[in-house]
């Protein structure tokens, strides 16, 4: 028999959660709904003191209310849009934040019990782009919470501060993996500008911060760490050489090329496996005899790159793999056929025919 009963209750349970889920989605459509108005209306008031400040008489209606604004609910809102102001604007409702003891504040809430405060202040502080600041920050990155050193790290990243570079390219490798990532990719969103002081790290920092200027260098592409680069070829860790070898790559200066083909016998097999990808990048066809030797190599990715830097050069890749399908080792008869077919060789009856 039907349990009506029970029936009748899981139908009116399952009815309360649609209820309450739908309820909930309404109270949340309109609560941010409200939070958008809400933001729309401090924006046009804020630009509005913006519009005053061209003046002696605006600016002292305008900047005690703007002052105001980094206390309240839209603060990080407000500091976005200081930071986007004209140089002359700007300099103005610093030096009002710094007499009203704002800037102060921030900076003590920056050292805050409370992890968010902390967070909230920084974020702060890197749209400010104040000079002062870059201590607070540098202090930061040593924060035993791992959101706050990435709020940090952004924050120096927003700076666009010399000094603010200088410090982020002198802690490449002073942090752990999230931080050090976080560093060096505001370090590629910075660019060109960040090379000069790669380069004098890749020549002179610790192992770990050679390792991430050559990346980061890399990321960028800049033409003049080539020479430094290359220099890093012999360094004497596994995890540099890689590095510097695989930004090589990225460069993808010729002249390179005649200095990675050693790099292919490197007893580190990730050193040779970015060496075969760094070759199939550089494009020079002079090297697909030593390309086509690491289809033999005992490591899976090396094989992997040499072929797909073999298949990269195309034409001139050709014979030699097909000379290749005739080797004693077998992942060299594999990986030659596999290139052929990608090349467009049909094989047939383990004679090959263009």
């Amino acid at each position: 028999m039907i349990d009506y009963q029970s029936l009748l209750f899981t139908l009116a349970l399952l009815l309360g959660i649609v209820a309450l889920t739908t309820i909930a989605a309404i109270v949340n459509k309109i609560y941010s709904n409200r939070e958008e108005d809400s933001k729309q209306r401090f924006l046009e008031a804020l630009r509005k003191r913006f519009l005053l400040l061209r003046s002696p008489e605006g600016q002292r209606e305008a900047l005690p209310w703007i002052v105001a604004s980094l206390s309240g609910g839209w603060s990080e809102l407000a500091a976005e849009e200081i930071s986007q102001l004209e140089l002359s604007l700007r300099l103005d409702v610093l030096r009002a934040l710094e007499e009203s003891g704002a800037v102060n504040r921030h900076l003590r809430n920056a050292k805050s019990r409370l992890k968010w405060t902390r967070a909230h202040a920084l974020r702060i502080l890197g749209e400010l782009k104040l000079p002062q600041s870059v201590p607070t920050l540098l202090a930061a990155l040593e924060d035993k919470d791992p959101d706050v050193r990435n709020v940090a790290a952004h924050s120096l990243g927003r700076m666009r501060l010399q000094a603010a570079e200088e410090a982020l390219v002198g802690l490449l490798g002073k942090h752990d993996q999230a931080v050090s990532a976080r560093i060096a990719a505001i370090c590629i969103e910075m660019g060109s500008r960040t090379a000069p002081l790669l380069i004098k790290s890749l020549r002179d920092g610790s192992p770990r911060a050679r390792f991430w200027a050559a990346k980061i260098l890399g990321e960028i592409r800049d033409p003049r760490a080539t020479r430094s680069l290359a220099d890093a070829l012999l360094d004497a860790d596994p995890e540099v050489r890689s590095a510097a070898t695989w930004a090589l790559g990225q460069v993808a200066d010729r002249s390179t090329a005649a200095l990675l083909e050693p790099l292919l016998d490197d007893s580190t097999w990730y050193v040779r496996a970015h060496a075969a990808e760094s070759l199939g990048k550089i494009g020079d066809a002079s090297y697909v005899g030593p390309l086509a030797e690491k289809l033999r190599d005992a490591s899976w990715w090396v094989r992997k790159n040499a072929l797909d830097a073999l298949v990269a050069l195309g034409e001139p890749s050709k014979a030699t793999l097909l000379r290749t399908l005739h080797s004693d080792d077998r992942f060299a008869r594999d990986s030659a056929a596999e290139g052929l077919s990608a090349l467009g060789v049909t094989l047939t009856n383990e004679r090959e025919s263009a």
